[in-house]
C-alpha cells in the first residue's frame, strides 16, 4: 500500500507543466487549491495486525451488510466473540471455525449504524 501512494505522488508530482512559449513554470496559472484526503471506507483501515488466531464457535447472531457479514460466535469457553468475513458465512446455530487477521476495539459500522467493542477480521478457510 505504502509502494502504491508513493507511485501516485511520484507520478502526479512528475507530470509536464505547460508553460506559456518563452514563459517559466512560475508563469502558469496557480491550480486548486489541495483537497484533504477522502476518508478510507475499508473496515481494516486503522486494525491491528495479529498474527493468525483460530476462531470457533456457534453463530449467535448475523449481520449481513453489503459484501460483509458480521458474525457472533459463541465460543466453547462462552465468551462472544464478532468476527466479520466477506462474502458467505454460517447461518445463525451453524458451528463455524474462521481465522482471525486483524482486529479493531471500538469499531463502528456505519452501515449497520452499531459499535462493536472488540471485532475480528476474519477469513474462513476453504473446505477441504
Amino acid at each position: 500500500m505504502y509502494a502504491l501512494a508513493v507511485a501516485a505522488v511520484l507520478a502526479t508530482g512528475c507530470a509536464d507543466v505547460d508553460a506559456a512559449p518563452g514563459g517559466t513554470d512560475l508563469d502558469a496559472a496557480p491550480g486548486p487549491p489541495p483537497v484533504a484526503p477522502a476518508p478510507a471506507s475499508n473496515p481494516l483501515a486503522g486494525s491491528m495486525r495479529t498474527d493468525p488466531v483460530p476462531l470457533s464457535g456457534v453463530v449467535e447472531e448475523r449481520l449481513a451488510a453489503g459484501s460483509y457479514v458480521y458474525l457472533a460466535l459463541r465460543g466453547d469457553d462462552g465468551a462472544l466473540r464478532w468476527v466479520v468475513l466477506m462474502g458467505a458465512a454460517p447461518a445463525i446455530g451453524a458451528s463455524a471455525r474462521v481465522v482471525g487477521v486483524g482486529r479493531r476495539e471500538n469499531f463502528r459500522s456505519p452501515r449497520l449504524g452499531r459499535e462493536f467493542a472488540e471485532l475480528h477480521f476474519a477469513v474462513a478457510p476453504a473446505a477441504p
